[in-house]
């Protein structure tokens, strides 16, 4: 693990709490609700105990809606929430005459267009803090075990999860939900440089 000095951490922590926002934002528009949101926990960890923080947070089935990003920074974005949750946003966006049966019907195509909005205005915001252009892929949607994001072996060895825990307030209900980059050791220094590139801009 690359030891990240504390003011760098902080300034990331900033940027990520905007980037949060704007994604939170992005959700109010898409959902026409007010959306507000906790301040985030950001962590850096290894695969493993980011998979065991995961099972720790919910004993519910996972939802996950995964994006690659290309640019200087790559790697891949995911927003993932414990099923239960998920199915609460997916009858937020479709409205309340639907019958509660028939929402798992919705719930693919619903995540897929919410976590592309959440995600790309999380990846978008950041990369402009940053003065980077970051490209993203169409997300896809999954109900796997989170260790079936991603590849086997030496992949995961060298895998660096940045950990985004983040409460959505709507209206009466709170919903939990993780964002999560995943990135390799090369693309952390690249990322901890463009932080660092930022912080003489402020300063």
């Amino acid at each position: 693990m690359i030891d990240i000095p504390e003011i760098t951490l902080d300034a990331l922590t900033e940027l990520i709490n905007l980037s949060v926002g704007r994604s939170a934002n992005a959700l109010n528009e898409m959902i026409g609700q007010e959306v507000s949101l906790s301040v985030p926990k950001v962590e850096f960890m290894e695969f493993e105990e980011a998979q065991a923080n995961l099972q720790r947070g919910s004993k519910d089935n996972l939802t996950t809606v995964c994006q690659d990003f290309n640019g200087p920074i790559e790697g891949k974005s995911l927003l993932v929430m414990p099923e239960q949750n998920s199915l609460e946003l997916v009858q937020l966006l479709i409205g309340e005459d639907v019958p509660v049966e028939d929402i798992p019907d919705f719930e693919e195509e619903a995540l897929i267009e919410v976590g592309n909005v959440i995600l790309n205005a999380f990846l978008g915001s950041l990369g402009n803090e940053l003065r980077v252009t970051i490209s993203s892929d169409i997300p896809t949607f999954s109900k796997t075990q989170f260790n079936e994001n991603f590849g086997e072996g030496d992949l995961r060895k060298h895998t660096i999860i940045m950990f985004v825990h983040v409460d959505f307030q709507v209206k009466s209900s709170e919903i939990k939900g993780y964002l999560i980059l995943v990135v390799n050791l090369i693309i952390l220094q690249s990322l901890i440089f463009l932080v660092d590139k930022y912080l003489e801009r402020m300063t």
